[in-house]
């Protein structure tokens, strides 16, 4: 639960238990005890539902509903709350909110090399980037919120996909930032023909699309650290 959550639990329980002291001392000068007890009870059940609502609200689980991630910035908010729940995968959720914020970056700088309002072909495989992250986030999520503590031993094979997703992630991204180094060196004018490193993203996303994380991360012969960290 975040800081702010808590704080405002707080208050809100301080709140209900000042106001229903003070209806009890009111309402204990009245002869109508059911009506004393009953009155209090109305005060209290919907004070409880408001405390449910917001913790529910709060929750990781209800925060990373798909129907509400629809760019980076609701995928980071997702993966920062599941950073306040007792999980193992913290180190990997840490690192898929660094690569979120490294694609934020990079769709930013790209827009600064080219003028967004013109139909470039860029900005395709910019959403195309965008699209496969946010797609990768999505199983990452899924993969926390299936987890279960009572089976501990299969922690590593959890590990394992997680380690997959977030390489192919990494490998996509670099692939991008290559892209947009390109185009920045030859500037508006940049041509799908004069970067070579467009090719290489458009197969790197086919080729992490066909495999699976474990084939991905037999071609490359590598195994992302949880402290890995972008460059952009």
């Amino acid at each position: 639960m975040k800081s702010s959550t808590k704080l405002l639990m707080i208050a809100l329980t301080a709140g209900e238990a000042v106001l229903a002291v003070s209806l009890y001392n009111i309402l204990s000068q009245s002869d109508f005890t059911f009506g004393k007890y009953l009155v209090l009870i109305g005060v209290i059940a919907p004070s409880l539902g408001i405390d449910w609502l917001i913790l529910h609200q709060n929750s990781a689980t209800a925060i990373s509903d798909a129907k509400k991630l629809k760019d980076a910035d609701d995928y980071i908010r997702a993966f920062e709350a599941w950073l306040n729940e007792d999980t193992p995968f913290s180190d990997y959720i840490r690192l898929a909110i660094n690569q979120l914020e490294s694609l934020n970056r990079k769709q930013k700088a790209l827009r600064t090399i080219i003028d967004d309002s013109s139909d470039n072909p860029f900005f395709t495989t910019a959403n195309e980037v965008d699209q496969y992250v946010l797609a990768n986030c999505k199983r990452i999520l899924n993969r926390v919120m299936i987890y279960d503590k009572g089976d501990s031993h299969k922690l590593q094979m959890h590990i394992t996909y997680l380690q997959g997703v977030l390489g192919e992630n990494a490998h996509v991204l670099s692939d991008f930032e290559n892209l947009i180094l390109e185009i920045s060196q030859i500037g508006d004018n940049a041509t799908a023909a004069a970067t070579p490193c467009l090719t290489e993203l458009t197969n790197a996303l086919r080729s992490v699309r066909s495999n699976g994380p474990d084939d991905w991360e037999q071609q490359q012969n590598i195994t992302p650290e949880p402290q890995q960290q972008m460059r952009m």
